[in-house]
């Protein structure tokens, strides 16, 4: 299984925070992101006044889980 990192902070602070072995996320009505990690963990933060930055792990496991769905590869226009 593919994982990936997640970093976090509150606007305007300077320490970002770290979620390790994420394995997948979402979003609950727009008010909390939440993040399962590959021991079935789940954190849940609050969207408001917070960043979020993710490895680039989790660029290649959105696409390949993309490309098992279309049975296919989806060619990707990087410009």
């Amino acid at each position: 299984m593919m994982k990936y990192t997640v970093f976090y902070r509150v606007v305007g602070n300077n320490k970002w925070n770290e979620i390790k072995n994420v394995k997948g996320d979402g979003v609950i009505e727009n008010q909390y992101r939440f993040f399962i990690l590959e021991d079935e963990t789940r954190y849940e933060i609050p969207c408001s006044n917070v960043e979020f930055k993710f490895s680039k792990e989790r660029y290649s496991l959105i696409l390949k889980r993309m490309n098992n769905e279309a049975g296919q590869d989806i060619k990707i226009d990087k410009h």
